[in-house]
């Protein structure tokens, strides 16, 4: 019996074989299959976040280039003289603070500076006064020294000779006049910041982020190794990407030697991408432990299970019961297999609902915004950041004359006078787009057929797939500008004939008042009083009236004198004492500057002070004093102020303080009575005199009140009357 059981154990033991080869080899195949689709996906989401990254540091060196070159220009228009005049002429507080605020817009930036013509320092926006050593050895001074045709300069990471940090610089040449060199500014970018946002990314030790400037040294880097900052990485990666295969961007799989592990090889996935705007690359590069962690589970999943088989198989083989109950799990998997399936179609459903949904909203919206723009009032262009027009609707057809056919795709200087920028230029040449992105202006643009008319422009920035555009709200103004010069018109004519009867009836008041015509009845003194005070009111009032009207028609004149600061300023408590007393207050002198000069017109300085002094009487509370100090502020410069104790300036009045008949809407200030054009002349007539005009609120819980400040260039001996008004130097902020 037992030889002819033989060829049975034989071809069971072949089928149990022949198993056991299949199982091995589909698991052996989906492992490797499995791993394939392992490093895609890595390679996928390295290339993801490599251009995420490349895209943030663009962005940083888009605001970077943007402020050195804005910086360079500013200098170069204004004082590019010579080397000697650049360097008195920057090494000022108020430029200081223009470099500090610069800084402060980007935490990318650590410091931004401006060296003389043998690197040593003229100013710089980490501190004031600047201190005292020379850059001369740094590569960018020395690339900005002898390369006149350089351009804005990268360098490699160096140690700051002030704190001790890792940065790296862009450099820009400062030209004078005559083409020479005079000076470089430099803009300091912090590795650490970069550092700080890659750590972010690390994917808890197993990533490592580096910025290369595209000669292959290291810029920035996490995890951070001051023993590679600022050399050449000719071993790794990056190197084997962009130099041996001569491409821009990629992912790539190897086991260089790493030059931050001493050399050691390690088998990584890096992500390049080269900037395309800049001299910059980016590497983000996993580990293999990383990027294979979960081919390793499910691969050691797979291997157990497999071997599972080929004991179940085995035990089969002597115990049948097994494999009825493998069946029966086998067949309970797939059954929570097909569970999962159709909650998976099910979701799957739902998410394509949504999608539907949701296109059809922004389909929509798209419908309704472009209804907006196509039945707009107003005209709407839309331009790129070249200057060239990508869109108008019918308002800016009609407005400007010009069908949208002729002007789309082509620079919009036909919309403005001869001589005069298109929209883009317009706006870039002010201090409130560069700083806000947003500008409102009115200017003159020309129509198709030549006429010009004046408009109203709304200028607002935007970023569309990285790139800047500008939206222009255009309203023609014509109709508004009238009807100015009507009211003003209107305003001065009536003014006019009101003053020659009001002059008449208030000197005849005047007169009786004072007793020429006898003595009058005491009931009837008190009304002629009245009378009287109300005319001198109505006097002032038409004044004021007048005033405006010359100074926004250009015909105030004004007679300047070398005259004592000191002299006028008590010769302004002395002339509104009397006010004062009738409000209950006094006015007091404080601390003067000595023997200062200005170049003034007396009568109008004294008309300001009245405006000031008689403002601050009105607020501060019966019974206190109103301070009058004045100080030199620099070598040009001298301020005024008049400090009352009153309650201070509401706050959502303080923007339009110094606007033409404003006033605060508190029943205490209408109280006070007053026209609202008096800080509005004043501010008028000190800008004539080459001064400024402002206010502060005191910081002091114990002294509250307001400071009114007038600024007044200073009067030099041996100066003439130009120099004097002229020496106020052009403020950078």
């Amino acid at each position: 019996m037992k030889p002819a059981g033989l060829p049975t154990s034989r071809l069971a033991i072949a089928l149990a074989a022949s198993l056991v080869l299949a199982i091995i080899v589909g698991a052996a195949t989906a492992i490797w299959m499995l791993r394939i689709q392992e490093i895609g996906k890595w390679e996928k989401q390295t290339e993801t976040f490599s251009i995420v990254l490349a895209e943030t540091v663009s962005q940083q060196m888009d605001f970077a280039y943007t402020a050195l070159d804005s910086i360079a220009e500013r200098i170069q228009d204004r004082w590019s003289v010579s080397a000697e005049y650049l360097s008195g002429k920057l090494s000022t507080h108020d430029f200081h603070q223009f470099l500090r605020e610069k800084a402060s817009l980007s935490p990318a930036v650590e410091v931004i500076s401006v060296l003389d013509v043998d690197g040593n320092v003229i100013n710089t926006s980490r501190n004031f006064p600047a201190p005292t050593y020379s850059l001369a050895d740094r590569d960018y001074f020395i690339a900005q020294r002898d390369n006149p045709v350089q351009g804005i300069y990268l360098s490699s990471s160096v140690r700051s000779k002030t704190t001790g940090k890792w940065m790296f610089f862009l450099s820009h040449r400062l030209t004078g006049s005559d083409g020479e060199f005079i000076g470089v500014v430099i803009l300091g970018m912090s590795p650490s910041f970069y550092s700080q946002f890659y750590e972010k990314l690390s994917a808890d030790g197993h990533a490592s982020i580096g910025l290369l400037r595209n000669d292959f040294t290291y810029l920035a880097r996490w995890p951070e190794r001051g023993d590679v900052m600022g050399k050449r990485n000719l071993t790794g990666s990056t190197y084997e990407l962009v130099h041996r295969h001569n491409k821009k961007s990629g992912v790539i799989i190897g086991n260089n030697p790493r030059m931050a592990e001493g050399g050691k090889k390690i088998t990584r996935m890096a992500a390049i991408q080269s900037l395309e705007k800049y001299p910059l690359i980016v590497n983000f590069s996993v580990d293999e432990d990383l990027y294979l962690a979960d081919w390793r589970k499910i691969s050691t999943g797979i291997v157990v299970i497999a071997m599972s088989g080929i004991l179940a198989i085995v035990a089969a083989f002597s115990v049948l019961v097994n494999l009825l109950e493998r069946r029966e799990q086998d067949l309970l998997v797939t059954t929570e297999l097909k569970q999962q399936a159709e909650v998976i179609n099910r979701n799957q459903a739902h998410l394509l609902k949504n999608l539907t949904e949701q296109q059809i909203a922004l389909k929509d919206s798209s419908d309704r915004l472009q209804a907006i723009f196509q039945n707009a009032a107003d005209g709407i262009i839309m331009i790129d950041d070249t200057g060239k027009i990508e869109a108008l609707n019918p308002a800016a057809v009609a407005i400007y004359g010009h069908p949208a056919n002729e002007v789309v795709g082509k620079n919009g200087k036909f919309f403005s006078p001869p001589g005069q920028p298109d929209l883009l230029g317009l706006a870039m040449s002010r201090r409130e787009f560069l700083e806000t992105g947003c500008l409102r202006t009115e200017a003159e643009r020309m129509r198709k057929d030549g006429s010009l008319f004046p408009a109203e422009l709304a200028i607002t920035e935007y970023y569309h797939a990285g790139r800047r555009k500008l939206i222009v709200i255009v309203r023609d103004i014509s109709e508004r500008r009238r009807m100015e010069r009507m009211k003003s018109e209107f305003i001065s004519t009536v003014s006019h004939e009101l003053r020659t009867p009001l002059t008449a009836i208030r000197g005849a008041l005047g007169l009786v008042v004072g007793g020429a015509m006898g003595l009058v009845p005491e009931k009837i003194s008190a009304l002629l009083g009245m009378a009287h005070k109300n005319s001198e009111s109505l006097t002032r009032l038409i004044n004021d009236l007048l005033d405006i009207q010359k100074i926004e028609a250009g015909k105030m004149d004004f007679v300047f004198e070398r005259l004592n600061l000191q002299s006028l300023l008590q010769t302004a408590v002395n002339n509104n004492q009397a006010f004062a007393q009738s409000m209950d207050t006094e006015i007091a002198m404080g601390k003067l500057a000595d023997q200062t000069e200005v170049m003034v017109d007396a009568g109008r300085f004294q008309q300001v002070m009245a405006n000031l002094l008689s403002n601050a009487c009105k607020y501060t509370p019966g019974g206190e004093t109103v301070r009058v100090i004045s100080a030199v502020r620099d070598e040009n410069m001298v301020r005024v102020e008049v400090i009352d104790q009153g309650t201070g300036i509401p706050e959502s009045f303080r923007e339009r303080l110094f606007q033409k008949f404003s006033q605060a809407d508190s029943s205490d200030t209408r109280a006070k009575g007053g026209t609202g054009l008096g800080l509005a002349i004043s501010q008028a007539i000190i800008r004539q005199m080459h001064g400024d005009i402002g206010y502060y609120m005191s910081e002091d819980p114990a002294q509250p009140g307001t400071h009114f400040y007038i600024d007044l260039p200073l009067h030099r001996e041996g100066q003439t009357g130009l120099e004097a008004i002229t020496a106020r130097p052009d403020h950078v902020l």
